[in-house]
């Protein structure tokens, strides 16, 4: 089971951290604009692409995605242009690129995951002979094979396997009814994404809002949970988030890493700083050392994927940067993602490649300025004006509210963020006014309250 997790339940926005130890380890982002991984659509193949071995599929959405002919299963299976297919999202939409689907669907259980299209039972060694045909035969009724989570009595995995039998049923209900393209399974909703992105259950959830627990218990039934005000929480969430967007992250003892994601990969550079004693070899390992904990936690706290190049401080000794790369894998090693090390390259560099599932942190809340770094999108500035707003309610409750924003911004109320809006207006009771003011700077908004309910 995971440690704790935090949940800012915002307007039209939760933010999430997963802490381990107290330290936040995985940060999340849900909108609702997006079709997570793991959701399960019914879709219709617009397009069959033989020169790449794959073709498009409409799932909804402003493109279509992209299903793998080996995604296909079982294995050899024919779909024709025009045809309905239910699919499952194992990849969301990133950097540019097509959601990447799959149509050997795996539904998770508490103790079990019902696997689609693949035979068998993995995991489950201590089983005996009889305990295994019994599975078996709840998994066969669906063509499907089991893999167990986790060690529980017989009697306890059966309930957990004919409940996703039952899921499954469901599931093939609703595409019998629906016209493509359709979302099946999970129901949308904030909390339903959230588990999608975990690698797993939280061992507690701590929120901010009472409001939302509803939601999270229905996904969440086995979890412990607690409100509390985001003032009182152990952590100041815009700081952790602003931290893990910053181009930057400084070394304890000296130094620094520079983290860039660029199209073809993630590049990050160690920086040894201005050292006034040691040799360089010293130096450069001290520093190396100090940069493998860092990064492992950046790479994961980001959700950065794919290839991943590391540029560490030179070092000329082999018995040196094999330390580094030992001590590198060790740091990886607690990441669910299970990134693959690949070695040094001839030019000096480290690769590692991390599987590519949700979009990266920065991908959700930046976008690239003409000539200049990274900046808040304009959706997402509206919604820290909205968590602004909320605060400043809570604390003058009855007041008229008028929010000043960049243009961007507010077109962005009326667009990307509006259901926010509106929810923060049925909350108060009253329209909130806003008003677009070309000479404020797109991360700036003024919040002006007058009056009170009568």
């Amino acid at each position: 089971m995971l440690g704790a997790l935090l949940i800012a339940g915002g307007p039209g926005e939760w933010r999430a951290a997963l802490l381990e130890d107290g330290v936040p380890v995985e940060l999340f982002i849900e909108r609702g604009d997006q079709s997570e991984a793991g959701s399960i659509h019914l879709g219709r193949v617009r397009r069959l692409l033989p020169a790449l071995g794959a073709m498009l599929v409409d799932i909804g959405g402003d493109g279509p995605a992209f299903l793998p002919a080996r995604e296909v299963l079982p294995r050899g299976r024919r779909i024709d242009e025009g045809e309905r297919v239910i699919v499952q999202i194992r990849r969301e939409a990133q950097g540019g690129k097509a959601a990447r689907l799959t149509t050997g669907l795996v539904l998770r259980g508490r103790l079990v995951e019902l696997r689609l299209g693949r035979l068998g039972i993995r995991g489950g060694e201590t089983l005996s002979q009889a305990e295994r045909a019994k599975l078996s035969g709840i998994a066969g009724e669906d063509a499907a094979g089991l893999r167990l989570l986790q060690p529980e009595p017989i009697d306890t995995l059966i309930a957990d396997a004919m409940g996703l039998n039952q899921r499954w049923r469901d599931i093939l209900d609703r595409a019998a009814r629906l016209s493509p393209p359709a979302r099946l399974d999970p129901p949308r909703s904030f909390a339903a994404a959230l588990t999608g992105a975990l690698p797993g259950a939280p061992s507690r959830i701590l929120v901010d809002d009472p409001g939302i627990v509803p939601e999270l218990r229905a996904v969440f039934p086995d979890t412990m949970m607690q409100y509390k005000p985001e003032a009182e929480w152990p952590l100041e969430l815009d700081a952790v988030f602003d931290r893990a967007l910053a181009g930057t992250v400084a070394l304890a003892g000296g130094g620094s890493i520079h983290i860039e994601a660029t199209r073809a990969a993630v590049l990050i550079d160690v920086d040894s700083g201005i050292p006034e004693t040691g040799s360089p070899e010293c130096t450069g390992l001290a520093v190396n050392l100090a940069a493998v904990d860092a990064i492992a936690g950046q790479i994961r706290l980001r959700n950065l994927g794919g290839g991943i190049v590391i540029d560490f401080v030179g070092l000329e000794d082999r018995r040196l940067r094999e330390r580094v790369r030992d001590a590198l894998a060790r740091a990886l090693k607690p990441d669910p993602a299970r990134p693959q090390i690949l070695g040094w390259t001839r030019l000096g560099h480290f690769e590692l490649v991390r599987p590519r599932r949700g979009r990266p942190l920065a991908e959700a809340l930046l976008e690239p300025r003409s000539g200049g770094p990274l900046v808040k999108t304009a959706v997402t500035v509206a919604h820290g004006a909205l968590r602004a707003l909320r605060r400043e309610a809570r604390a003058q409750p009855g007041c008229r509210w008028h929010l000043s924003c960049n243009p961007d911004v507010a077109a962005a109320l009326a667009g990307g963020a509006a259901a926010g809006l509106r929810a923060l207006e049925e909350r108060f009771g009253r329209e909130i006014t806003i008003e677009a003011d070309p000479s404020l700077d797109r991360v700036r908004f003024q919040i002006a309250g007058t009056g009170h309910r009568s």
